[in-house]
């Protein structure tokens, strides 16, 4: 769907093509699954901190991985990199993040991906920050400390 100054109009090539959410769907047994559905909140999480300044808390599905991540003001998180890939959106406060060598300050509703192995590293701002970060496959090392 496209939009102008008028609201959106569909384009010939939309309308003839079928909604994905108007197909067909059948319930898988338990066996079909990869793994069984989580249910959460974020306050019943159990946190803990690979760094000072640092909690994260952590739900995982089969092959992704959510890190409510809760920075404290004025806080590093040193230059780092990992075999995985990563996407964060911003919750609360202010953040600079740096990927690879480009460093950008974040605010709620900014978002990032950060592909396997690149370097980066992160700063917050006096108020702090609260980020998901989201992995795939899921980080072996946080699994072990949730």
């Amino acid at each position: 769907m496209s939009a102008d100054n008028h609201g959106p109009r569909t384009t010939a090539s939309e309308a003839d093509e079928p909604s994905p959410f108007a197909r067909q769907v059948s319930e898988p047994t338990s066996e079909q699954l990869a793994f069984r559905p989580v249910w959460t909140r974020k306050d019943d999480l159990p946190g803990f901190s690979p760094v000072a300044g640092l909690i994260m808390q952590s739900v995982t599905g089969g092959k992704l991985m959510a890190n409510w991540v809760t920075i404290e003001p004025h806080q590093v998180v040193p230059r780092h990199q990992h075999p995985h890939e990563q996407l964060g959106v911003m919750l609360e406060g202010a953040m600079e993040l740096t990927i690879g060598d480009e460093t950008r300050v974040l605010r709620p509703g900014d978002a990032y991906a950060i592909p396997p192995g690149l370097p980066h590293s992160a700063a917050t701002h006096p108020e702090g920050c609260v980020v998901l970060d989201v992995f795939t496959p899921p980080r072996e090392d946080y699994l072990m400390r949730s």
